[in-house]
């Protein structure tokens, strides 16, 4: 079996065209071929089919070969152009080249015609790696622009952020060997309780930032987790935080079994519980319901809350790191963006549905790999 070549020939002449095929098959090539002599025809075959060369005449009744190769190029498509002519002068030929032909060659002189197709086959596949390497470099610096854009939102969230504890416990020291001197200790225990919170927020901080490097480089071995056995007992670890603050929540039985890291999983459904457990702190019958829907052929799996809910305005922003509806809020803000990068990495999409404050949140994701 010969190497497959699949030749598009633009001929008015089967008689031409066959000679051509002739000589290819001579060298050993198995070939798929089309014979066209119009535009829409060429047209209709560029689309139909993935062509290693064409070969065309220069003159027939109602094309040509500079017609041909203005279609190529509408076309999008880098193959290899031969013009074969059983009459073309130097002039024309160069005119031919210079509206992109990669090579002229006269009919019945076919002696150059596979070396021909060879070369420019090999420079065609060079074009197309050098694309492919340009495609990537683009890529990169796209990749690294965005990058580079988070590590500067990052380190100016985090230098805030941390700064913040770290003033108070100065602060407060300060005040703690003030009135030590003095000898006024009625002050003494609320000034350890306000530097043990601060220092508990700097913790808190350090290890939310921890878990947000790990998620992108430590997994483990993916697996199938049925969703419902799953929850219901991240729910059980989660019992007294739920019970103390007169929380319902409500599980659907229909939960999916999801192919993913079990540890990254707990993490973001773990987070997205405490989120509405956080937010639901002044309602009289606070509600969780975790559950599932079908959109647009594809499951989503959601957390859904009757909380305070949350504006249009921010609900893209939340699952930047160091967002926080309420500023002075639980948590560093640093779930959300855990959560969207474990999602990220499982292929998955997750967004916020919400009619406003006072209407509750949808936190709604996908995981790229389910099992019904």
């Amino acid at each position: 079996m010969g190497i497959l070549l699949r030749v598009l020939i633009v001929e008015d002449q089967e008689a031409d065209a066959q000679l051509m095929l002739r000589e290819l098959r001579q060298h050993g090539y198995d070939l798929e071929y089309e014979r066209v002599e119009t535009r829409p025809g060429m047209e209709q075959a560029l689309a139909r089919q993935g062509w290693d060369i064409i070969l065309s005449d220069y003159n027939l009744p109602h094309f040509n070969a500079m017609n041909a190769l203005a279609t190529l190029k509408a076309s999008g498509l880098d193959i290899p152009f031969l013009v074969i002519s059983g009459t073309i002068d130097e002039e024309t030929a160069v005119t031919a080249l210079k509206a992109g032909a990669h090579d002229f060659l006269v009919k019945g002189r076919l002696a150059r015609l596979v070396p021909a197709i060879e070369r420019e086959m090999k420079d065609a596949e060079i074009r197309r790696a050098h694309r492919e390497v340009e495609a990537e470099r683009i890529n990169l610096i796209a990749s690294l622009e965005v990058v580079n854009a988070e590590l500067e939102r990052f380190l100016y969230a985090a230098f805030h952020d941390l700064r913040s504890p770290l003033v108070t416990i100065q602060g407060f020291l300060g005040l703690l060997s003030r009135d030590l001197q003095a000898e006024r200790r009625d002050n003494i225990q609320s000034y350890i309780a306000r530097i043990s919170g601060a220092a508990s927020r700097m913790d808190s901080l350090l290890s939310g930032l921890l878990k947000l490097a790990k998620a992108g480089h430590v997994t483990h071995a993916y697996e199938e987790v049925d969703l419902l056995p799953f929850v219901q007992e991240i729910l059980k670890g989660m019992e007294n935080k739920i019970r103390s603050r007169n929380i319902t929540v409500t599980l659907s039985p229909d939960l999916p079994t999801v192919y993913g890291d079990r540890v990254q999983l707990k993490e973001v459904l773990e987070n997205l519980i405490e989120n509405a457990a956080m937010y639901m702190t002044d309602r009289p019958d606070p509600v969780i319901e975790i559950g599932t829907r079908t959109q647009d052929g594809q499951q989503i799996i959601f957390v859904k809350d009757n909380g305070q809910g949350i504006d249009p305005r921010y609900q893209k922003r939340i699952f930047n790191l160091f967002e926080k509806l309420n500023p002075l809020g639980e948590g560093p803000g640093i779930g959300l963006s855990l959560v969207k990068r474990i999602i990220d990495l499982h292929g998955g999409t997750i967004w916020v549905e919400s009619d406003g404050e006072g209407r509750g949140s949808v936190f709604c994701f996908t995981i790229g790999n389910q099992r019904d």
